[in-house]
Formats: C-alpha cells, sequence, structure tokens
C-alpha cells in the first residue's frame, strides 16, 4: 500500500512541477562540476521522515554548529532528526553508527568523510539517500557533498598573510591539522602550499603537527614547535581547537609581534581571540549550512525527486578579520532550495 502511495504521489508530482533548479553555495560557486546522478524515479511522502547525522565529534564546538542547523531544519521540515557520533575521533564508531541507521530504515544520512565508504554504500544500496560534508568520500554514489573549498581557503590564507607580513618577507610556516592519517588533511597542506608558490620572497613549510582534535595536545605542541623553530613567522591551524592553542603559546612565549596566526571555523573563542588581536583570522566556512542545508537538500530529494545540479559544492569559504567579524554570520546561513 505504502509504495502504491508513493508511486501514485511520484506520478502527480511529475505532472505538475517543473525540473529541478540549480544549487547555489552561500558566498561562492560550486566546487567542482561533477554531474549529480539523475533524481530517482520515485518520491516519497512528506511525513514521518527520519534523517540521522553521524557525525565525527558528538559535542565538539564546531560541530554543534552543524547541529543547530540540523535541529533547526528537522523543526521546521516536521521530521524526526537524530543527532549521533563518537565523543572523540573514531571513524570505526561512526560506520557502526551509520549501520544502524541503515538496519533502523533511516530515511536519509548525512555524515563527514572520515566514515569508511563500506557503510555508506551499505546504506546507498538499500535506497537511503546519504549525503556527505566537510571532507567527501569520492568512491561512493551519495547525493552530494557540501564542503570547503581547499583552494579559495589557501587563497585566502596566502593573502592575509601577504598582507600582515609583508609580501617581501620570506615566509617560515609551521601548519597543525586534527590528524595526518585522513586525507582531508592532505588536501589543505597541499593547496597552501599550491598557493604560497606564489609569494616571490621564498615559503617554506617547517613543520606539520597534529593536535588530535585535543586542546591540551594543540597546546603542547605549539609550545615543542616555536622551541624547535624560532624562525617560524606563520602558524596555520586547520582545526578548530588549534587556533585558541596557537594564540595561547605565542602570547605566553611573547612572540605575538613576530608571529602571523590564522585558524579555521567560527567557534566563538576564536572569535574572541580575533576580536582581541589573538589571532590574526580565521577561515571559516557554514558548518550551520553543513546541517540546515544538508537536511533541506536530502528533504526535497525524497519528497520531490530533486537533485543537486552538482555532486561537489562548496559551502562559502570566507576569511574572518576583525574587520568583519561581527558581520559575517549572515552570510553564512544562507539556504538555497533545489
Amino acid at each position: 500500500m505504502k509504495r502504491l502511495l508513493a508511486l501514485t504521489l511520484a506520478v502527480l508530482m511529475a505532472l505538475s512541477m517543473a525540473s529541478c533548479g540549480s544549487p547555489a553555495s552561500s558566498s561562492a560557486a560550486p566546487a567542482a562540476s561533477t554531474p549529480a546522478p539523475e533524481a530517482p524515479a520515485e518520491s516519497a511522502p512528506a511525513k514521518d521522515l527520519h534523517f540521522v547525522y553521524v557525525s565525527p565529534l558528538l559535542a565538539h564546538p564546531v560541530w554543534l554548529l552543524a547541529k543547530d542547523g540540523f535541529d533547526q531544519a528537522c523543526t521546521e521540515l516536521g521530521i524526526q532528526g537524530d543527532w549521533v557520533g563518537p565523543q572523540n575521533i573514531s571513524p570505526e564508531e561512526m560506520a557502526k553508527l551509520i549501520e544502524t541507521a541503515v538496519a533502523q530504515k533511516a530515511d536519509a544520512i548525512i555524515t563527514q568523510g572520515l566514515v569508511p565508504a563500506a557503510p555508506v554504500k551499505l546504506a546507498t544500496e538499500a535506497g537511503i539517500p546519504v549525503l556527505v560534508v566537510d571532507s567527501d568520500i569520492p568512491d561512493v554514489d551519495r547525493l552530494a557533498f557540501f564542503g570547503k573549498d581547499v583552494d579559495i581557503q589557501a587563497k585566502l590564507l596566502l593573502d592575509a598573510a601577504e598582507a600582515k607580513l609583508g609580501k617581501d618577507t620570506p615566509i617560515k610556516c609551521s601548519i597543525q591539522v586534527a590528524a595526518l592519517n585522513y586525507q582531508i588533511a592532505h588536501d589543505q597542506i597541499d593547496a597552501i602550499k599550491k598557493a604560497f608558490e606564489a609569494h616571490t620572497a621564498g615559503f617554506e613549510v617547517v613543520s606539520i603537527t597534529e593536535s588530535k582534535s585535543d586542546k591540551m595536545k594543540a597546546t603542547t605542541e605549539w609550545q615543542n614547535t616555536f622551541k624547535a623553530y624560532p624562525e617560524v613567522n606563520l602558524a596555520i591551524n586547520l582545526a578548530a581547537e588549534a587556533g585558541p592553542a596557537c594564540a595561547k603559546v605565542v602570547e605566553e612565549m611573547s612572540i605575538r609581534d613576530k608571529v602571523a596566526v590564522y585558524g579555521v571555523d567560527d567557534v566563538e573563542e576564536t572569535l574572541d581571540l580575533i576580536r582581541n588581536n589573538g589571532l590574526d583570522g580565521t577561515v571559516a566556512t557554514s558548518f550551520y549550512n553543513y546541517g540546515y542545508q544538508a537536511a533541506y537538500w536530502l528533504y526535497q530529494n525524497i519528497t520531490e525527486g530533486k537533485t543537486p545540479k552538482m555532486i561537489l559544492n562548496d559551502a562559502g569559504t570566507i576569511m574572518i578579520t576583525k574587520d568583519n567579524v561581527e558581520n559575517y554570520a549572515d552570510a553564512l546561513k544562507v539556504k538555497v532550495d533545489l
């Protein structure tokens, strides 16, 4: 009976609806032009939908921004939304949570690219649409990827560093990531190295460290870095907790005037440091839309048969500095319907 109802609704909607529209990011064009798969032949009723969001970090401040967006979308759409994930980075636990969502016959899943491909394939093979955010899983049939454009991020960091240090100053850089055993870290580092080739005075990455998503470890790693490499004049932090940790260390070591410090994400501690000159800037993408926009895209796919025009979509990548810290937020909360 449910299948008959779904088929009937699909026919009626096909007669009454125009073809799906094109997606857009909140502040930038799509990151790539990979076409999305064709819309499914059937669409589902809007009632009683159950979405599961498998976050890589259940209660990390930056991922709680995504939870806020997800919760808001679920409230507006009248669907059941479950926010789940490990307390600490664990692809294995994420995999188990996706398998549980499949067993529960969830209607849609949102997740992040640290999870192995196998459970995501299990979900898509079961007919459950999956939208991936933040870090892609390119070898699965996901509905779309919604994340940061690492090339835009790298160019923003180059422009900011040259404005801070000067185009004629050789740059000695240290980079901290959450974990080096994930592709997203290498993608970001490679993009930075490529972009900074344009710095004609010379650029060198003298060290790369890991925070393991732990602020205490991030702090220790930066202390060790500045002791071992006192020539570092650019500190790039590619994990949310790393920027504040680095800011604390450069302040305690009284080297703030010689080191340009940049972070990622727009957690409140980072924004306060920018306001008070503890950080020079932070590169942000819309974690809020990782929840809000992602849920809407899946909802429109299920209920209206629409798909994003592109698989790879930039969520909007911007540099937040003292000049725009008070008015950037609305630009990262723009919803674009399919």
